[in-house]
């Protein structure tokens, strides 16, 4: 009788125990990737945010701030919808954003000063930089 009751008590711990390892962990809720700040947002609100940074570092008065993010934002709807009609062809994707950012550009040298277009150049220049430095990066530590 002892040995029945030791060996059911040995079962349902055995039973309890696998029960515990096949629950699954609580899953955590998604944060957006860290290499993607804009992940989750809409257009409007990425338009927003890059608008209000420009205002900032180029000294934007109010309504070229207004005007700087209308076009944003119209550029962005823009490059979505490239995107979609694009259907996964890189190709057709890269050549419609490019023709999407040089039409931006060309409407945006129309709102800035002469110096603040230069120094949006040069932002530009240092932002696509940062990126290129970071790719490299990236494949370097691949190799690794």
């Amino acid at each position: 009788m002892k040995k029945n009751l030791a060996l059911l008590a040995a079962l349902a711990l055995a039973a309890a125990t696998a029960q515990a390892q096949t629950t699954p962990p609580p899953t955590p809720p998604a944060a957006p990737p860290l290499n993607n700040p804009n992940a989750g947002r809409t257009p409007e609100q990425q338009a927003q945010n890059q608008a209000i940074r420009l205002a900032k570092e180029l000294a934007l008065t109010p309504e070229q701030q207004t005007q700087v993010q209308q076009l944003m934002s119209a550029q962005r709807q823009e490059t979505q919808t490239a995107i979609q009609k694009a259907g996964g062809n890189r190709r057709a994707m890269g050549q419609a954003m490019r023709a999407g950012r040089d039409k931006f550009e060309g409407q945006l040298k129309a709102v800035l000063t002469p110096a603040q277009y230069t120094k949006y150049q040069q932002l530009m220049a240092q932002r696509r930089e940062m990126v290129r430095e970071r790719r490299q990066g990236d494949q370097a530590s691949d190799v690794d």
